[in-house]
């Protein structure tokens, strides 16, 4: 029996506590102004222009490497990629540890790029995906989600009590330690990934697959193709892209609170780790249960469209609020409610493209054109927001950011909608025939 094969049987949601837990870290690096944007500003003299440029910089590279990633893991082993990317990624936070120039920090950006997108991204889902049957693949996948938020809430709280015992804004080298945290994580994970992670990337003798190896020499010409040419892509795709531009106009939920009520800065650093990576941990189990419920039939895209509508009616109530402090506690609330509803369609959304009927030898390929197409607002979202926030007042800046938040919403729910029409006319085109 193959070591890799007995590794998956016998320790499958100790892989998939790992697999969350590379995830749930290794955004956290290129997405630091997500916990430190006031801090950015302030003690390294980033602009909020230059710090939505670094993001766009890092969205639209990624459009590249979606692809190349997903094409990669169906091809290679995904333990080795995720290793290699681990470690690049804490090369990365040694280099900003020394807070560099603007264009240097581009250019790390942009070697995150190649570290989390065409290294870790897919080959993570991949992995998780085939740990189990398509059936499974709305309990595993969360799950990852919900391991992902615990990465994240460990390397983000680390960093973040680093950050306060040596003076938090007030020490000027008090970032550097947050870098110097996050690089450690990076080695430390890269290291249990490659004692935990099996070699061989696919569940081989359940699916009847061939091996790794044999599968290399397989001929991959047409995959790509088939995939653009699968009406489902695209509409999984738009379920992603929708919760994605909630997910990153929520984001902003810090400095909103910040220059509108007046929340110090110690006290959005705390409240964005609830916010997100708690919420994040809650998510994962959390829309497993919902899912069992009668209404939502164990579909990841009814859970997905009934996120998106919860999240619009959260996004008008926020609206609504006037600019007082005194409503900052219920805000506050407000805002961890709505990253709840967000991350309940985020945790799921991926399993919907499972519920297209992709082959599974060619999930990763599949992952890989969602990702792009779904993440595409990286390209644009930060660069546009940053310039609201410099050049008009507060509150009409962060109006704008809402509405924009209901878009997301709409376009994910209305595209789960497109897709569960098309499951139940497949359904009954099977049935006919």
């Amino acid at each position: 029996m193959d070591l890799s094969s007995a590794k998956i049987r016998v320790n499958r949601w100790l892989i998939v506590m790992f697999l969350g837990l590379t995830w749930g870290f290794s955004y956290e690096p290129p997405y630091i102004r997500y916990t430190y944007h006031e801090q950015l500003t302030s003690i390294v003299g980033y602009t909020d222009t230059q710090l939505g440029l670094m993001l766009s910089v890092y969205g639209t590279a990624a459009l590249i490497f979606y692809v190349i990633g997903g094409v990669s893991a169906d091809k290679f082993s995904c333990r080795s990629l995720i290793v290699v990317s681990l470690l690049g990624t804490a090369v990365g936070c040694v280099i900003m540890a020394a807070y560099p120039p603007f264009w240097v920090a581009l250019a790390v950006e942009a070697l995150w790029v190649v570290t989390t997108i065409a290294l870790l991204w897919s080959p993570v889902a991949k992995v998780a995906a085939l740990l189990g049957t398509q059936q499974e693949q709305g309990k595993i996948l969360p799950m990852v989600s919900s391991f992902e938020g615990v990465g994240a809430f460990l390397a983000t709280l680390s960093s973040t009590m680093v950050f306060s015992r040596m003076g938090a804004e007030n020490n000027p080298d008090s970032l550097r330690a947050v870098w110097i945290v996050y690089a450690i994580w990076g080695v430390v994970l890269a290291i249990t990934s490659y004692l935990f992670i099996p070699a061989r990337t696919l569940h081989e003798n359940e699916l009847g697959l061939k091996p790794e190896k044999e599968e290399k020499k397989a001929p991959q010409k047409g995959v790509l193709l088939s995939v653009l040419k699968n009406p489902m892509t695209y509409i999984a795709s738009f379920i992603v892209m929708g919760s994605y531009i909630v997910y990153s106009c929520l984001t902003y939920t810090q400095s909103y609170l910040v220059d509108i009520y007046a929340m110090d800065m110690t006290t959005a650093s705390y409240f964005s780790i609830i916010r997100n990576q708690v919420m994040k941990i809650a998510a994962g189990p959390l829309s497993v249960v919902f899912m069992s419920t009668a209404i939502l039939k164990s579909s990841p895209t009814r859970l997905c469209v009934v996120a998106g509508a919860l999240s619009a009616v959260g996004l008008v109530i926020t609206l609504l609020m006037p600019a007082n402090p005194a409503v900052l506690p219920f805000l506050m609330v407000l805002a961890v409610v709505l990253s709840f509803f967000a991350l309940l369609g985020k945790a799921q959304n991926f399993a919907c493209t499972g519920e297209t009927g992709v082959d599974p030898k060619f999930f990763g390929t599949m992952t890989g054109v969602v990702s792009l197409i779904g993440y595409s607002s990286d390209t644009w979202i930060y660069t546009v927001i940053g310039r609201w926030q410099e050049t008009l007042e507060p509150v009409a800046a962060y109006h704008r950011i809402w509405y924009l938040a209901i878009f997301g919403c709409a376009l994910m729910a209305f595209s789960g909608i497109a897709l569960l029409v098309r499951i139940k006319a497949q359904g009954k085109k099977a049935a006919a025939a």
